[in-house]
């Protein structure tokens, strides 16, 4: 997404990289959000499926603060098992960070 948002010279869309999960990071993350006060929506991306990766473990510790997810669809499986798809599915990923409306 970094590359993508240099590559594009976007500026509309913060970005911020939690590198640690456990004990979750509330107060600062929270000190970190406050500095976009116009942001217009929380969006956490993930580039595992909807039950896999952090993001039901985000719903648990970070109530209160309503968020949309980005990720790809649920399933049985973390990897689609082709390059092929695993690469489009990516692509829309990252498409919908920075143009969900389309």
């Amino acid at each position: 997404m970094l590359e993508y948002r240099e590559k594009e010279k976007m500026n509309n869309v913060a970005l911020i990289r939690i590198e640690q999960l456990y004990p979750f990071p509330l107060n600062q993350i929270n000190e970190v959000i406050k500095q976009y006060p116009n942001a217009k929506e929380n969006i956490w991306v993930q580039e595992e499926p909807e039950n896999m990766g952090a993001w039901s473990y985000l719903l648990r510790v970070w109530k209160g603060t309503k968020w949309n997810l980005i990720s790809r669809p649920e399933s049985a499986s973390p990897a689609t098992g082709s390059h092929v798809q695993h690469e489009k599915e990516q692509h829309e990923i990252v498409r919908k960070v920075f143009a969900p409306n389309i």
